[in-house]
């Protein structure tokens, strides 16, 4: 059957004449070109990609790290040279003011504080001897001062009692300073003395211990540091790193939020208490470049109350500093944009805003908030609802250049 149609079509088409032939043939090409163009050749792609300008909230956050800490933390530690003989606490060992932590063998500093005893009680001794010499040459001085004026002894008698009486004197003043000397050395042997026995200087928890018994312990321009104790561990601290840009944006009692890695599911908060005016600055080079960067510490309280916040754990931080509602906000990208054949450089910021029909057309802007995917519009001749250019489509673009239609490709 089908052989006799399209024989029938053949037989028909032969018996025209020439022009008849040749206008079908025309219809059939230019139907077979739009069947081509309608089924396979790809629609001409925009030379951009935009966005629309909308009104909408948006808020500035700052972003940071650092490490949980204790508000106040003490270092203990020995200052005096000997064996470790005893050690009473562990980590995390909870203690008291005055409690005792550890023992330093006292067997020299015990026979240094017997010695300064000793010394003492000898220097008490040498006084009271000077004291009686003294008083003696008082009186024989009066004595013979009077007989002198009553001319019954002659003046070298006198000015040797005057001697004996000066030479006393100045014993009397050595031997009271050897006493002073004497009780400060033993003062310092019996702090020493007491120092043989560690104490905890407050009421807390042990963070660290850096010794253990046997150790000798060797106190000399530096302290030999034992052990760290936290005063209170249901209040702490984050000290967060923040860049120069953004700690002028933080300040006193703002409200801070964190994540940390060991609770991966929940969100803590903090308050600032301190934005520290020291700074870290470093710097880093490459063959190339060289930069420098500047960092300050803010200081943030955390209630540790349910004890879940431990020493060393490291926060990840989000301090809101500024929110607004029903401004007008662009993508951060059309901030970027500039057309590939746009040659010009500007002073201000702008963005290039498409109309139906229009070439591009930049609008200079002023900006506000700048959040993580959209920037606040402040001023400038720019309206909701209008399309701005976020980037170029390269496949559009190309075929402009070029003055050709883009590559042809299956419709899907």
């Amino acid at each position: 059957m089908k052989i006799n149609i399209f024989s029938g079509i053949w037989n028909w088409f032969k018996n025209r004449p020439t022009w008849v032939k040749w206008l079908c043939l025309a219809v059939l090409c230019a139907a077979g070109i739009g069947a081509w163009k309608l089924f396979f050749q790809a629609p001409s792609a925009p030379l951009y990609r935009t966005a629309e300008v909308k009104t909408g909230d948006i808020e500035d956050i700052v972003e940071a790290s650092g490490p949980i800490a204790p508000v106040n933390t003490t270092e203990v530690g020995a200052l005096v040279s000997g064996e470790i003989l005893e050690i009473y606490v562990d980590y995390n060992t909870p203690v008291k003011k005055g409690d005792l932590m550890a023992l330093i063998d006292p067997t020299q500093i015990q026979a240094n504080y017997d010695q300064a005893v000793a010394s003492l009680s000898s220097a008490k001794e040498e006084l009271e001897s000077a004291k009686m010499t003294y008083n003696l040459a008082q009186i024989n001085l009066k004595r013979y001062q009077s007989l002198y004026d009553k001319e019954y002894v002659a003046k070298t008698d006198l000015e040797q009692y005057e001697l004996e009486f000066v030479n006393a004197k100045s014993s009397l003043n050595s031997a009271e300073s050897r006493v002073i000397q004497a009780q400060a050395s033993l003062d310092s042997a019996k702090k020493d003395l007491d120092n043989t026995r560690i104490v905890s200087p407050v009421d807390g928890v042990v963070l660290t211990k850096k010794v253990s018994e046997g150790q000798s312990l060797t106190a000399g321009y530096s302290t030999p540091e034992m052990f760290t104790l936290a005063e209170d561990l249901t209040k702490m601290q984050i000290e967060a790193k923040v860049s120069e840009a953004d700690v002028v944006k933080i300040k006193e009692g703002q409200t801070a939020e964190f994540t940390l890695d060991g609770y991966p599911d929940e969100k803590f908060s903090g308050t600032v208490r301190q934005v520290r005016t020291n700074y870290t600055a470093s710097s880093s080079s490459s063959s190339s470049t060289s930069s420098s960067s500047t960092t300050y510490t803010v200081v943030i309280d955390v209630d540790n109350a349910e004890g879940k916040f431990m020493p060393g754990m490291t926060a990840t931080i989000t301090i809101k500093t500024t929110d607004k509602q029903g401004v007008l906000l662009v993508p951060n990208e059309a901030l970027r944009f500039s057309p590939s054949t746009n040659m010009e450089k500007y002073d201000t910021t702008g963005v290039w805003v498409l109309e139906q029909g229009a070439q591009p057309r930049r609008v200079p802007v002023s900006i506000g908030i700048i959040s993580e995917k959209r920037t606040e519009i402040t001023s400038g001749d720019l309206k909701e609802g209008q399309r701005v250019i976020v980037s170029e489509n390269k496949a559009g673009a190309s075929a402009a250049a070029s003055g050709q239609p883009p590559r042809p490709g299956r419709r899907r």
